[in-house]
């Protein structure tokens, strides 16, 4: 059964994580959020144009949206806090790297550490498709599983703001029932829908399982509805009997006016 679902996710929504490695030569452009399967993640990061870029990943919302441009193999490793000193920063005339632009009004104090990768092997990893253009992506990171980032496209457009994506990652079809009506999700598969309610109001919701044609009640809540908030329901198998559920729910609110998501101006030499 583990395999049918595997080929079923793998059909559907998520990019092989597994698949053979592509050359380091390759590039992709890539938007991606992150969030947390397990716990609040932080002391890691992305190496990208030789520089690492830190993160913190949590469990119970997105990140901002990161930009990535680089090899076909992105990898999340941990990341040291190095102390700058005179050595490791020689004076070549140009501007460190490290150091960022003050805020307006604000004296900046002058970096003293920067990070650097650990040396240790990834803590999870994902190769991404060369061959589809721009990438829109939520990465779902849990080290130790696998190669550690399950990845769900998020195509601009097709998880709008106001709007829920309800993700059955169980064994058996599910059916969400809410005030707009019934929403039915095969094993593996997710589907993108709007409650029903009005902004800043509450509504009910129900899920139940199907297990051998029959429906079984498995959760229900009431729920607070923001238009300007989207939830993403991912539902994993529960224990005990066949049929309970788990569900984690997963927020993602607008990006502040600054976001990463904007693309850097392109590297020197580049068009």
């Amino acid at each position: 059964m583990r395999s049918d679902l595997g080929k079923a996710l793998l059909l559907t929504l998520l990019l092989a994580g597994g698949s053979v490695r592509a050359a380091d030569t390759t590039v992709v452009e890539a938007y991606v959020k992150f969030v947390s399967a397990s716990k609040p993640l932080a002391g890691i990061g992305i190496v990208q144009d030789k520089k690492v870029n830190g993160l913190v990943i949590p469990t119970d919302m997105l990140t901002e949206a990161f930009y990535y441009r680089g090899p076909a193999r992105m990898e999340l490793i941990e990341v040291a806090a190095t102390e700058i000193t005179a050595e490791t920063v020689p004076n070549t005339g140009e501007k460190s790297e490290v150091v960022k632009r003050p805020v307006r009004g604000v004296k900046a104090a002058t970096p003293t550490h920067a990070l650097t990768p650990s040396g240790k092997p990834p803590i999870a990893w994902i190769d991404l498709p060369t061959k589809q253009g721009q990438l829109h992506l939520i990465l779902m990171v849990n080290p130790g599983k696998d190669n550690g980032i399950t990845a769900i496209q998020d195509i601009p457009g097709s998880f709008p703001p106001g709007s829920n994506r309800y993700f059955n990652l169980c064994s058996f079809p599910l059916t969400v029932k809410l005030p707009s009506g019934d929403q039915r999700i095969p094993a593996g598969s997710s589907k993108v829908a709007r409650p029903g309610s009005k902004d800043n109001d509450y509504y009910d919701v129900q899920i139940s399982s199907r297990i051998n044609e029959a429906e079984l009640p498995a959760y229900s809540g009431r729920v607070f509805h923001m238009e300007s908030t989207r939830k993403l329901y991912m539902v994993s198998p529960g224990p005990g009997e066949l049929g309970r559920i788990v569900i984690k729910v997963i927020e993602d609110r607008p990006p502040p006016a600054r976001s990463l998501a904007q693309k850097p101006p392109a590297p020197k030499g580049e068009k």
